[in-house]
């Protein structure tokens, strides 16, 4: 099934949670913070959360400096 993360098209399977999409595409929990549908949610959802189609996911990324 599609679903979009920061408006890039991603095929996953059903019963995907957004835990697994995650660490598939490469990316450590660490630092980031993800909303579906403009919606954050929290990193002890992620495991239980599933992806559907169509979902739109955006992944923002912690950078320290100053």
């Amino acid at each position: 099934m599609t679903i979009y993360l920061n408006e890039k098209v991603y095929e996953v399977e059903p019963d995907t949670s957004l835990s697994e999409f995650i660490t598939s595409i490469g990316l450590a929990p660490q630092g980031i913070v993800v909303a579906i549908n403009n919606k954050v949610v929290p990193k002890p959802k992620w495991e239980e959360t599933l992806l559907a189609k169509d979902m739109e996911l955006l992944l923002i990324k912690a950078v320290s400096g100053g």
